[in-house]
């Protein structure tokens, strides 16, 4: 065990460079939509990101998923380290807990206005492929490793369980936004396993009422599980407009201006300041193109 935290970042490095290469691949020869911005700007913006990020994640909390599962193995508090839970089950419980809980964590990001404030940096990206799932706020990833760590700590799950979960969402993270699909049977197939481009594409809809379904991190069971799950954009996928309508292209393609986003003043709230879908009526808000005034 100690031999795979000691290589946890060259390992998770190794994913991301791998998955990087298969998926930008993909998308380029086989591309779902036409792009609309520039990549290139839009891949250094992104991968600085990630870098500065990744550091930040670092020195603040100096420790991995793996590091806190294995500090608490033997901690008297600890939800899923009794023994007379068999091995098996610690570990699928433990997936699939810690995968609730960013589904969890994620739903709460659209709901609650000042964590969408941050949020909305990761849904301004006017264009949609594996470089999106690069582009996330230095202070969510803060916020959500904090999470991460804490629960774990509270799970005390087997290290190995956290180490499978965290390797498959970096390669599934960059799979899922991907300008890229799956042959149809193929995609309907895969949703009952793994959420797929298609299925996330939607998350990224710019009609509000699309951004509320298919919250799915690594597994695709909660979204139908809580109602949460739709199959197609009303428009199609051609169609379908991505980002979001209330940010301007130079503050959603500038670097300072993806920082400086949920500081600004005139920016969306989440669902919970303006609900996306009435169900009571059972209207959606599809097509409206609600302003920052319309939402907030």
């Amino acid at each position: 065990m100690e031999y795979w935290i000691q290589h946890e970042a060259i390992l998770a490095w190794v994913l991301l460079l791998s998955a990087f290469v298969i998926v930008a691949l993909w998308e380029t020869y086989f591309p779902r939509r036409v792009a609309i911005a520039s990549a290139g700007r839009r891949w250094l913006n992104h991968a600085i990101l990630q870098f500065f990020t990744g550091r930040g994640v670092f020195w603040v909390f100096r420790a991995s998923g793996v590091m806190i599962a294995y500090s608490v193995a033997d901690s008297r508090f600890g939800l899923l380290n009794r023994e007379f839970i068999p091995l098996w089950a610690r570990y699928v419980a433990a997936v699939l807990l810690l995968d609730l809980s960013r589904y969890g964590q994620h739903c709460l990001y659209h709901a609650v206005a000042f964590l969408w404030r941050i949020h909305q940096v990761h849904h301004s990206d006017p264009d949609y492929d594996w470089s999106t799932g690069l582009r996330f706020h230095p202070v969510e990833t803060l916020l959500r490793q904090g999470s991460d760590l804490a629960i774990i700590a509270l799970l005390a799950p087997p290290p190995l369980a956290i180490l499978a979960l965290d390797s498959a969402e970096v390669g599934l993270n960059l799979f899922s936004h991907a300008n890229a699909s799956l042959p149809p049977w193929l995609d309907t197939a895969a949703r009952w396993f793994l959420i797929t481009p298609d299925m996330h594409r939607i998350h990224h809809s710019d009609d509000i009422a699309e951004q509320n379904k298919n919250f799915g991190i690594t597994l695709p069971w909660w979204d139908r599980l809580f109602g949460t799950y739709l199959a197609n954009p009303a428009l199609g996928h051609e169609k379908m407009g991505v980002g979001l309508r209330e940010v301007s292209e130079r503050d959603s393609s500038s670097l300072l201006g993806i920082l400086a986003m949920p500081f600004r003043d005139a920016n969306v709230v989440g669902r919970a300041a303006y609900p996306a879908y009435n169900s009571t009526k059972g209207e959606s808000n599809h097509g409206k193109g609600y302003g920052p005034q319309e939402r907030s």
